[in-house]
């Protein structure tokens, strides 16, 4: 008797389950599928792969409209640091004009009292 390395499809009108719990019959005839069959499963894979595309299709042009909507306002932050920027640049300048007048003035005002 042949030794199965691997499990054999028996169909189920063959077996029966002897008094130890084995499985005791004779191999069924594996059906390979038809060409039919075969086409039909690749039309139905290719029909949800297609939906699937299309799905995803859109929901790429969504994230690229929020992409878009996002780009702007990092441009109008942009420009509002810029414009920060520039105000910072003109107080920096006038605290430098302020300290120089109090400098002057401070210098001014020692210069009067060591006269008097």
């Amino acid at each position: 008797m042949e030794q199965y390395t691997t499990p054999i499809p028996v169909s189920l009108h063959q077996t029966h389950l002897g008094g130890a719990g084995e499985v005791h019959g004779t191999p069924a005839a594996v059906e390979e599928p038809s060409w039919a069959e075969l086409l039909a499963a690749i039309q139905a894979s290719r029909v949800a792969l297609e939906g699937k595309i299309e799905t995803m299709a859109v929901e790429v042009n969504l994230l690229r409209a929020d992409l878009r909507k996002v780009s702007d306002k990092v441009k109008v932050a942009e420009g509002s640091i810029v414009d920060l920027q520039m105000e910072v640049c003109a107080l920096r300048k006038q605290m430098m004009q302020v300290t120089s007048t109090v400098g002057m003035l401070e210098a001014g005002l020692e210069d009067s009292e060591g006269r008097s």
